[in-house]
C-alpha cells in the first residue's frame, strides 16, 4: 500500500499529538533540518500487533450495508459512544454472517516511510 498525504507540500506534524504512529515521531525526533530518507518502522511501533479478540462476527442483518459486504470489503463502521466512523474490514462471509476486523488495517504491518524535515516551528 502506497500514501503520499503531501500532495507536493510539507505536511505538518505536531509532535506528541498523536497525528502519526510512536515510531515516525521517535525518527523525526532524531533528524536534523534537511535531513532526508527511507525509514522502516516495526509494527510495535506502528499501529501494533493484530489482536485475534478485535475479530467479531455479527448477522448480515446487524451490519449497515451487510447483504453486499464480501470478503475484503472495507466499510465504515460508526463507533456506538464516540460516533465517529472507523474503517473496519470484512474478512469472512456466509449467507448469514459476515465477520469483521476491527483492528486498524495496519494493526500486525511494518511500515516503510519517507520523510524529509524541512523545518521545525514552534
Amino acid at each position: 500500500m502506497v500514501e503520499d498525504r503531501s500532495q507536493g507540500e510539507p505536511v505538518r506534524i505536531i509532535i506528541g499529538a498523536g497525528q502519526v504512529p510512536p515510531g515516525v515521531e521517535d525518527i523525526l525526533n532524531e533528524m536534523e533540518i534537511g535531513s532526508q530518507g527511507e525509514y522502516l518502522i516495526p509494527s510495535a511501533k506502528a499501529y501494533g500487533a493484530h489482536d485475534p479478540e478485535g475479530v467479531k462476527t455479527y448477522p448480515r442483518w446487524f451490519v449497515k450495508g451487510g447483504e453486499r459486504l464480501e470478503p475484503g470489503s472495507i466499510i465504515a463502521w460508526e463507533h456506538p459512544i464516540s460516533r465517529q466512523s472507523v474503517p473496519v474490514k470484512c474478512i469472512a462471509a456466509t449467507r448469514d454472517t459476515v465477520t469483521i476486523d476491527f483492528n486498524h488495517l495496519l494493526a500486525g504491518k511494518d511500515l516503510c516511510y519517507w520523510f524529509e524535515l524541512v523545518a521545525l516551528l514552534d
